[in-house]
């Protein structure tokens, strides 16, 4: 037995794979295991599956393989920036640390990473040599052309050859600096996209827009040849040298500076796009009519990271010389590690090939694999509500009915997929008839761009009724595109045919619209039997019952996440989005079964979420909903309702006598809300502002599913929101009903059924004791009169076992900001500079107005220790669990656990020595500190002997 692994790392996708006596056994990218989307890191997590798979310890391999030659790669680093000098020195300077420590030091990360048991050799192949050999061998053609192109290998960004049995011989290339892949990740990062991520968004935008810039990009940006090889205008860029794609003179020749990537693209960013992806393909043409020419074969392999451009592909296949090709379907830097293994075995070792029917990648399912047990065993410690269905036939029955009802499918069988796509394996599933379904799981489901299509996965039988393909061709990796059949369009009016942009979503093109791209284009999968069996028996049994072969399949994760892995992965985002049923093995669990769940009729009604939970402020009595009024059960005094948002606020003894100040506070809310909502908020960029704060990411991961929620002083409820998308109830209240209001429009916008907003006075709070599982009370308590008084009254709103999370200003950690409150009184407001959030520019005027407001002219505030706060848990029954930042010296960094983990409550020194370094640093939020108490569960009743 020859066991071989491969590896590729440091670029774009980590991934291993694993070959045994030339068959691949294993293949798997170290994002699935890390969940870091795109992670480049040595994938210790994808060597350690494939050697598990195999059934190996690191000893017993044969070969360890490298996808591409790191010093040739540091060669072409060096000989670049040298080129440039000096004005590459800031990128130099980056990029130096990381080849000095890890990329020059291969051989001993990964004599490491294998746990320093493998003594044999390790071969170093040529990145474009990996690419070739992952496309030609596990092909099923016994000869072949074969072309690769990417963004760059070592110095080479293309190159075509022939494989011929177990050989290949690449004969020529294209060196850096002129790539095609580059190109293309150029105007990725000019129209506001990211760059090694953003490239299959550019490609989908693109038939929103006409191709205006293709003679600019030829006249201007490119030389090219009959061939395919051009050379570029490097002067028009800036990735040889800099930190950004493009230059000056770029952004001079398309009239503007880089699209920014919150903005939504505008019809010139769709012209770009439609502009170089015309480009690209045009390109991609040449290549392959020359590379045909030149090697006189009926057949093409492709791989590399372009290969992935399936809109190319279609048309290579269409309209190209050759008779059939074979794409790889990890065809970018993941596959590398399979093209390394397997060159090793054939080109290294001279062993022999025997192509198969279809190709030898079984499906590009060589991830891993859960059986049932292991599947319940999760799903009952999680205690989830489930249904057992034993038979494959009454399963994909149920699951073909749920699908035909409108439901979005969560669909997790066998192994995992290897490559980009999902491919039936980790899957998510919808009725391609429908006229909203597109809409409904990018903005909803995926939380990505509205215009994003979603691609449909056919019997392979009747792709041809739906779909311009050859008779006998197969698409089973999704990595072609083909046009929708005349028959299956549907006519346009007058109206729809003059739609431009985005305003061409909203038009229904085909009998399945839920896949038909506005160019009347779908990129297809093709299923069938030998390959995919239960996907195939599933989308056979859709088809018997509702006349349909045809399914939205579309990749299981979020958008911001890798692909789901493991049954914890897929029911974390079955339970983070609004997939309505996920199906793992043969269990399945719906939404509507989840305690946290809410009916569709009863999306918009207050009481829907809070009926169990509200109380009248006044009398404590129970509450009920009378026409357009909440009325008191005992008393009868009645409350409004202002635009969804039921105003429950009652003054406490004593408002606005003796010194208390809620009424002024209330008062400045109401003219100073802060603005957090764009004009062009999303689901998507709410979620991506809120995970780019550590805190409120690591509250979302921390606050179980199905949890009961109250977001106490929620201001414009941008927290409640993000917290809300999740299965979870979650209730913001305020003072300020100017700032309820955003929070609701937004809510109602975007559709959160399960969060709701009210106007509350937190010293007469509306709510049962004992409701919540989560309350949080940020920034709020110091800015009453008696703040203990305040937290008093909240903590009993927490259940037994549950957690309150609290935010005020730290005593020490605000002088800094009592000294500018004081410069800025004497000067009427001069020198904001001196303020570190208004200093960085990250803040809109009407964002910087609030907070200077807010910071330095709130009617009242108030300064407290880190021993006082857990003084209060103690005297009302909680325990401390931890403050951010920690309240300990020696703290640990925050994300190294789980904000809800517990932690030691640090000694008196501790604490000074922490506000002291609060006096020093601590300034740039105001000296604010968060405390987290846990309130302890009831003792269990005594039993007599």
């Amino acid at each position: 037995m020859t066991a071989i692994l491969g590896i590729s790392a440091f670029y774009h996708d980590s991934a291993a794979a694993m070959v045994v006596d030339g068959r691949i056994v294993a293949a798997a990218q170290e994002e699935r295991f890390t969940r870091q989307k795109h992670d480049w890191g040595f994938p210790t997590n994808a060597i350690q599956y494939c050697l598990q798979e195999a059934g190996l310890e690191p000893a017993e391999l044969d070969y360890v393989g490298f996808y591409d030659k790191p010093l040739l790669k540091f060669e072409r680093l060096l000989e670049t920036y040298l080129a440039y000098a000096p004005s590459g020195f800031r990128s130099f300077l980056r990029a130096m640390p990381l080849w000095l420590k890890q990329k020059l030091h291969l051989t001993r990360l990964m004599d490491r990473g294998l746990q320093r048991a493998y003594k044999k050799r390790f071969v170093f192949p040529e990145h474009h040599e990996s690419h070739a050999a992952s496309a030609f061998y596990p092909s099923p053609f016994d000869e072949a052309a074969i072309l690769t192109v990417d963004g760059v290998g070592e110095w080479a960004t293309a190159s075509y050859g022939v494989g011929r049995g177990n050989t290949i011989s690449l004969s020529r290339e294209l060196h850096f600096p002129h790539s095609l892949g580059l190109l293309y990740s150029a105007f990725t990062y000019y129209t506001g996209f990211v760059v090694n991520s953003g490239e299959y968004k550019l490609m989908g935008l693109a038939p929103y827009g006409e191709p205006r810039y293709v003679d600019l990009i030829l006249e201007h940006l490119i030389d090219l040849k009959d061939d395919g090889s051009f050379r570029m205008d490097m002067s028009y860029f800036n990735y040889c040298q800099g930190l950004t794609m493009t230059s000056p003179k770029f952004h001079r020749l398309f009239g503007g500076p880089p699209h920014s990537q919150t903005a939504p693209p505008t019809q010139r960013e769709m012209d770009i796009a439609a502009s170089i992806q015309r480009v690209t393909e045009e390109i991609l043409l040449r290549m392959t009519r020359h590379v045909h020419a030149e090697t006189g074969l009926s057949k093409l392999c492709l791989a590399g990271g372009v290969a992935l451009n399936c809109v190319a592909n279609g048309r290579i296949l269409r309209e190209g010389p050759f008779e059939d090709i074979w794409i790889q379907p990890a065809a970018g830097d993941a596959g590398g590690a399979l093209g390394a293994a397997l060159l090793i075995w054939h080109q290294l070792l001279g062993m022999p090939r025997a192509p198969q029917p279809g190709d030898s990648q079984f499906g590009s399912l060589l991830g891993p694999a859960y059986d049932d047990a292991e599947i319940r065993r999760f799903l009952d410690e999680q205690e989830v509500d489930y249904t057992r269905i034993d038979d494959e036939q009454t399963l994909c029955e149920r699951v073909a009915q749920w699908i035909a009802d409108g439901k979005v499918v969560g669909w997790f069988q066998g192994r995992m997929e290897f490559g980009p796509r999902a491919l039936g394996s980790r899957s998510l599933l919808g009725d391609s008839r429908s006229p909203t379904m597109q809409s409904l799981m990018n903005l909803k489901v995926k939380f990505r761009e509205s215009f994003r299509p979603f691609a449909p996965v056919v019997l392979r039988e009747h792709a041809t009724e739906y779909f311009d393909t050859q008779p006998a061709a197969e698409s089973p990796y999704m990595l072609l595109v083909a046009p929708v059949r005349e028959e299956r369009r549907r006519p346009l009016d007058d109206a729809s045919l003059r739609a431009r942009g985005l305003d061409k979503l909203r038009i229904a093109r085909s009998d399945i619209p839920a896949v038909t791209h506005v160019d009347y284009s779908a990129r297809i999968q093709t299923a069938d039997a030998e390959r995919h069996g239960l996907y195939h028996q599933l989308l056979t049994r859709f088809h018997q019952s509702t006349g349909c072969p045809v399914l939205i399949n579309t990749s299981f994760n979020l958008g911001w996440a890798p692909i789901v892995c493991t049954p914890r992965d897929a029911f974390g985002t079955f339970m983070s989005c609004d997939i309505d049923v996920l199906c793992l093995g043969r269990y399945t669990i719906e939404k509507r079964r989840q305690p946290a769940a809410i009916r569709v009729e009863e999306a918009d009604q207050p009481e829907a979420v809070l009926r169990h939970l509200w109380r009248s402020p006044c009398c404590n009595a129970e509450l009920a909903v009378k026409e357009a009024e909440i009325v008191c059960e005992h008393c009868g005094r009645s409350y409004a309702v202002d635009q969804g948002i039921p105003l429950l606020f009652a003054s406490h003894e004593g408002c606005d006598r003796n010194g208390d100040v809620t009424g002024l506070v209330k008062s400045f809310y109401e003219r100073e809300p802060f603005p957090n909502y764009d004009g062009h908020d999303t689901l998507r960029s709410l979620i991506n502002k809120s995970r780019r704060g550590v805190y409120a990411r690591l509250l979302n991961e921390a606050i179980p599913y199905n949890s009961t929620v109250l977001d106490i002083g929620c201001g414009t409820g941008q927290l409640a929101n993000f917290l809300g998308i999740a299965c979870r109830r979650v209730i913001g209240a305020d003072l300020s009903v100017n700032a309820l209001r955003l929070a609701e429009r937004f809510r109602r916008e975007h559709g959160l059924a399960r969060v709701r907003f009210v106007q509350m006075n937190l010293f007469r709070p509306c709510f049962r004791p004992a409701s919540f599982d989560v309350v949080l009370c940020n920034g709020v308590l110091h800015h009453t009169a008696d703040p203990f008084a305040g937290f008093e009254t909240i903590a009993r709103l927490v259940k037994p076992g549950g957690h309150i999370v609290i935010g005020l200003y730290n005593r020490y950690g605000r002088l800094v900001s009592n000294a500018r409150r004081l410069v800025f009184r004497l000067t009427g407001g001069r020198g904001k500079w001196l303020d570190p959030r208004l200093r960085a520019g990250r803040l809109d005027a009407g964002q910087s107005r609030a907070w200077f407001a807010d910071q330095y002219h709130h009617p009242h505030e108030s300064k407290h220790t880190i021993g006082e706060v857990q003084r209060w848990f103690r005297s009302s029954a909680f325990d401390f669990v931890r403050g951010v930042p920690d309240v300990r010296a020696d703290d640990e960094p925050l994300e190294e656990s789980g904000l809800f983990d517990p932690t030691p409550p640090g000694s008196w020194l501790d604490h000074a020595l922490v506000q002291a370094r609060h006096a020093v640093v601590g300034n740039r939020d105001g000296g604010f500190f968060i405390m987290i108490g846990r309130r302890k569960a009831r003792a269990a009743p005594a039993h007599a002997e």
